[in-house]
């Protein structure tokens, strides 16, 4: 209590030395709040000094020679135990033979030592809290079983060699109504002869006082390398559901099989409270044998990384794996089994493990990459680890210091995940801008197709006016120049009157409108086509005094109707009006559409003198064999029935799209 009010002295006398804060609120209230913790504090230490746990860091031991294992008894005298006992410090440990004699818990022959361990507790003050004993570690290749005032309080009985000898005791000691503390505690630890073995420094005190101490080393020793081996593995099967998506990328089933085997490697650090599923022979082949494979997945994986494969290494390290794999196994009983020769095993493993890393880092700094260099420095720091672990097994080490084994799995567990979370980010960054330069090739393409496009249309419309014009040209030639030529010739020779020349005048500008109207659009309407012909040919046949009948019905539209095809049809119907008016001397005219089978058919009929259709097509004028290869041009039908009430011209004209045709030249 006098440190206290002397800490609270200095602190006031702090408070006074520094004036300059005093007119600052703030600092005033902080000083005020650093004065009350430093109070409390101190408070808490006196309090703490008062009821300190005991720490046992020395006992009385005696050791009694025997044969094979035998189980604890559940009451012991101290006065049965026949021996000297000896004073040692704790921790206390004893170094194993470097190749030790074969552990089997059915070799009752076996040379064994159980040792006995004597802890004198001094009166304690009675207490509300319940007490415990924690020891952080025991190791015997056999049991242990603690004894307060001659009553047996706890007994390992799970497996001999692998018997959770990395799990801290957590024993009470006044969980049960009546329960005093003891005032003797006995130890006895049970091993072979040849075996090392040894116990920890020992705590004693309320739950309250030396609970923490406990979880800590419970986390640090079993809970944290579980937790992070499960964690391995749990990314390692999503690294496999991922490679069986995407076999191609082989790296992530491998990244599962060093998960698998990081999980077997780190077992034995949480396992061994309770019995195991197999025997010790299997359980040590397994968890020192999955070292092995977890340094030639390790090898395979840095291989990948830089690149610069080493036949030699590979074909030295697989053979060593395989070999060291197949002289351990328990099946072969005339040899020793794995953990007898753990030692030896280890020490094989550091100098392949060293020439993995290595090489590694070598070769990784020559192909320049930085996944490489990172697991190979695990590597040789994951060596060092190792030599760290193997003097700790063999009792070089206190054994109350903490394997760094589970440590350098978190640390590869670490350095992999970055690896892969390089590649998957590298991934999308190559994805993006794949992207981003197939987005700008689509864009220059995309220009470069409008730029084409452009030059396409203007190349098509120079075209599209070109052909016009030709058609125009050859129309004009065929039609109103043909007319008009031969206009001119009859008129130089003055065998034609002024009616006639009328008439001729008459047909040329007839012909001059059909050129006109074959240029409007149409929409593949032949109504439309029809009615433009009813109006350019109706004056005409209505100064001729003819009647005209329309009975024009409606018929699909025709998509192959362009006005080069729509001249051609003007002209055949224009030439049948013409050839009505000039030589039937007929009426009355009917026009009339249907549809047959696939054809659109235009009917032109008069009621004047028929002619025969033979004879003119042999001898007459041109207008019939016009009407025929027009007809044939666009891929249509003429004819011609006539007798003598009259003459019915049809055009069949197909409904699905013809041939495209070739200019012709035509006579009228």
């Amino acid at each position: 209590m006098k440190h206290v009010i002397r800490a609270y002295s200095v602190t006031n006398a702090v408070m006074l030395n520094y004036p300059q804060y005093t007119h600052r609120q703030g600092y005033r209230w902080l000083m005020v709040a650093a004065k009350w913790l430093m109070l409390s504090t101190m408070l808490w230490l006196s309090s703490a000094q008062a009821d300190e746990p005991l720490h046992f860091t020395s006992a009385e031991m005696l050791s009694i020679s025997g044969y094979g294992y035998k189980p604890p008894p559940y009451t012991i005298n101290v006065a049965d135990i026949e021996g000297t006992w000896q004073p040692v410090s704790l921790p206390h440990a004893l170094r194993p033979a470097l190749i030790p004699k074969l552990i089997n818990d059915e070799q009752a022959n076996l040379p064994t030592i159980v040792t006995w361990y004597r802890l004198h507790v001094p009166k304690l003050q009675p207490t509300d809290y319940s007490r415990h004993i924690y020891i952080p570690r025991w190791k015997t290749d056999g049991r242990i079983a603690v004894y307060g005032d001659s009553h047996l309080l706890y007994q390992s009985h799970a497996n001999m060699a692998w018997n959770g000898w990395n799990i801290p005791l957590w024993i009470p000691l006044e969980e049960t109504a009546g329960a005093t503390t003891p005032k003797v505690i006995l130890i006895r630890v049970e091993r072979p002869h040849s075996s090392g073995g040894g116990i920890s420094s020992i705590w004693l005190g309320e739950y309250n006082k030396i609970s923490w101490r406990y979880y800590v080393r419970d986390v640090l020793q079993v809970q944290l390398p579980f937790m992070s081996s499960a964690a391995f593995l749990a990314v390692g099967i999503f690294s496999l559901f991922v490679w069986f998506k995407q076999r191609n990328e082989w790296l992530y089933g491998l990244f599962f099989c060093v998960s698998l085997v990081a999980y077997l490697r780190s077992m034995h650090y949480f396992l061994g409270a309770e019995p195991l599923p197999i025997s010790d022979a299997w359980f040590s082949w397994l968890t020192i044998n999955s070292l092995f494979w977890l340094v030639a997945l390790v090898h395979v994986f840095l291989s990948y990384l830089h690149g610069r494969q080493k036949r030699w290494l590979n074909r030295l390290i697989m053979g060593i794996t395989l070999c060291v794999g197949v002289l351990t196994l328990p099946l072969l009983s005339g040899l020793r089994n794995v953990y007898s020769m753990a030692s030896l095993v280890y020490i094989l493993l550091l100098i392949m493990g060293t020439t993995i890393s290595l090489v590694g880092w070598k070769s990784s700094r020559l192909s320049q990459s930085l996944d490489g260099l990172m697991l190979a420095g695990w590597g040789v720091i994951g060596m060092m680890f190792g030599i760290y672990d193997l003097l700790l097994v063999n009792n070089y080490i206190s054994i109350e210091s903490i394997y760094l084994g589970p440590y350098s799995n978190i640390s590869a567990f670490l350095i992999f995940m970055i690896i892969l979370f390089r590649r998957y980010i590298g991934a999308i960054d190559t994805i993006k801008q794949q992207n981003i330069n197939l987005e700008n090739r689509l864009q220059a393409q995309s220009t470069e197709l409008q730029k084409s496009h452009h030059r396409l249309r203007e190349i098509e419309q120079r075209q599209m006016l070109a052909q016009e014009r030709q058609r125009m040209m050859q129309d004009m030639h065929d039609g109103l120049g043909s007319t008009l030529i031969s206009a001119l010739r009859v008129v130089e020779h003055g065998d034609i009157n002024e009616i006639d020349i009328a008439d001729i005048l008459k047909d040329c500008i007839d012909d001059l409108k059909l050129a006109i109207d074959s240029m409007e659009p149409l929409e593949a309407d032949l109504l439309l086509l029809l009615a433009t012909l009813r109006y350019r040919i109706g004056p005409r046949l209505e100064s001729s005094g003819i009647k005209l009948r329309w009975e024009i019905k409606d018929v699909p539209p025709l998509d192959w109707l362009d006005p080069k095809k729509a001249l051609h049809i003007l002209r055949i119907l224009q030439e049948a009006f013409t050839n009505i008016i000039k030589h039937t001397h007929a009426t009355e005219i009917r026009t009339a559409t249907s549809v047959e089978g696939g054809y659109a058919v235009v009917s032109i009929t008069d009621n004047g003198q028929g002619f025969d259709v033979e004879t003119a097509l042999k001898n007459g004028g041109k207008g019939l064999s016009n009407q025929k290869r027009r007809a044939e041009a666009i891929g249509a039908k003429v004819k011609w029935d006539t007798d003598k009430t009259g003459t019915c011209f049809t055009l069949c004209l197909p409904i699905k799209r013809v041939e495209s045709i070739e200019s012709i030249g035509t006579n009228r």
